[in-house]
């Protein structure tokens, strides 16, 4: 078996928790670092990746086009997002353990006849079962989560303090509070290879007792709060853990602030403007052809088009296995009368909110398969509120004046980022980060800006590479 495994062109590597398989790129493939920085580029997708991945290119004297399906920037899931930026977070959720250990979310997935009869989701859900089951794989991809996630909070603050209030994002919480309502889980968390990850490299979480949780967030539902109503509260509340590194935003705020940064770095936008076509010749693209019928060319190609990537992709015969799966928010005002929240605050009971903008909250959660359905659905957020009710305070919700949300996230099959050269020698791919595509928004880009100029990455190539999917 390992024989005819090598053969058919994978490998093994020893991760912390096991050996992982992954499929092992020819020399050529690896990364495939251009001889000289290229002076002129075309980047596909103005959500956040590709506003980014456009000022990390133009920082580096490449004069930079960016083309935009929509009539402006972050009009997808940049537009609105869960708002958090979390790297304490960083993990696969291609992970048998992940499913089996979360209670709604994914292990209560839903699927649709749409996203059923698609074979593009059957072909994303067998290499997803792959790399959930084979052992030590999921580590694998877990460890390629955390690494970009720290390399990205590094470029975010390198970024905060070059640029200051120019990149603006509006409200920034105090890091994240997980909350825990049975000791094992609590205990089994600070010992796991994610806690003991950020510890060797400083960033350790702080475990706190049920009376610090309610020191650090006094909007917090005490311990009787709810203890005679219908709604499940804090009553069985046994600690919590800190987590400093983390923030939160307004995406849209940020995203708009970015374009401006990059206009003014030399970036060419041209909205409204759907790639129809590529001019695909002796392994190079040689201009890209719009839907008005025009021709943009430059020396290399950027695909930062999220949930469209399979789709654009495929113009260009690779293989980019990047599957939507939705998700609800539910944005709630609250009274104005008790303490304000200061932190994203998580537990697997209660799910994720946070502080965004001026006396609101943000809530995000739910996974479906549903294929590319964009529709708004209100009663998923409500149900979001309704969930997350028990976890604060009675009355800090005005849960009458909620807004909500529905949004695609483009879940790459590992759930691990695709990034880097593909098999074609001028297009890159800036994709596949999933639910935390803004916490891995700063990594992502530079990592990919470092491949494209020929400078030494931060990060191991062959961890993102677009090419380690073709053996599919």
């Amino acid at each position: 078996m390992r024989s005819y495994l090598r053969k058919i062109g994978f490998s093994a590597a020893t991760v912390s928790g096991g050996t992982a398989l992954f499929f092992n790129l020819k020399s050529e493939e690896k990364v495939g670092c251009p001889s000289e920085k290229p002076r002129t580029a075309v980047v596909i997708g103005g959500g956040v990746l590709g506003l980014s991945t456009s000022l990390q290119l133009a920082e580096r004297g490449v004069q930079v086009t960016l083309l935009e399906a929509n009539s402006g920037p972050a009009q997808v899931a940049s537009y609105l997002n869960g708002a958090v930026i979390v790297p304490s977070m960083a993990a696969s959720w291609a992970s048998a353990t992940v499913i089996a250990k979360n209670p709604g979310e994914l292990k209560t997935l839903k699927v649709s006849f749409s996203a059923l009869s698609d074979i593009n989701f059957w072909k994303w859900s067998a290499w997803f079962w792959y790399n959930s089951l084979w052992p030590g794989r999921a580590e694998y991809n877990h460890e390629s989560q955390r690494l970009l996630a720290l390399f990205s909070r590094k470029c975010m603050m390198e970024e905060f303090s070059k640029y200051g209030s120019r990149l603006d994002m509006g409200t920034k919480s105090e890091g994240t509070l997980k909350v825990y309502y049975d000791k094992q889980d609590l205990d089994e968390f600070l010992n796991s290879t994610q806690a003991m990850f950020w510890k060797e490299r400083g960033l350790a979480f702080k475990k706190l007792s049920p009376e610090e949780c309610f020191e650090l967030e006094p909007c917090l539902a005490s311990l009787d709060d709810w203890k005679h109503s219908d709604v499940s509260g804090n009553e069985d509340l046994v600690g919590g853990v800190l987590c400093s590194m983390d923030t939160c935003g307004d995406i849209a705020t940020y995203s708009t602030n970015l374009e401006k940064l990059c206009k003014e770095k030399g970036v060419k936008f041209k909205y409204s403007s759907k790639v129809e076509s590529f001019d695909l010749q002796a392994d190079q693209v040689k201009s890209v052809k719009l839907e008005s019928g025009e021709q943009i060319s430059g020396d290399v190609y950027i695909l930062a088009v999220g949930v469209k990537s399979q789709e654009l992709g495929s113009k260009l015969g690779l293989n980019l296995p990047v599957y939507p799966l939705k998700g609800h928010l539910a944005t709630v005002p609250y009274s104005d009368e008790l303490p304000k929240l200061k932190r994203n605050i998580y537990s697997l009971k209660h799910g994720l909110i946070c502080p965004i903008g001026s006396g609101s909250v943000r809530m995000s959660g739910i996974v479906e398969a549903v294929g590319y359905n964009f529709t708004v659905e209100p009663e998923k957020g409500k149900s979001l509120v309704e969930k997350a009710q028990g976890m604060l305070k009675p009355g800090f919700l005005r849960e009458d004046q909620s807004s909500f949300h529905s949004c695609l996230r483009p879940v790459c099959c590992d759930d691990v980022a695709i990034l880097g050269r593909s098999s074609i020698q001028n297009v890159y791919i800036n994709t596949g980060q999933g639910s935390k595509g803004w916490t891995f928004s700063w990594g992502s880009s530079t990592f990919l800006a470092q491949l494209i100029c020929g400078e030494e990455t931060d990060l191991d190539p062959q961890r993102y590479s677009p090419n380690r999917f073709k053996v599919m």
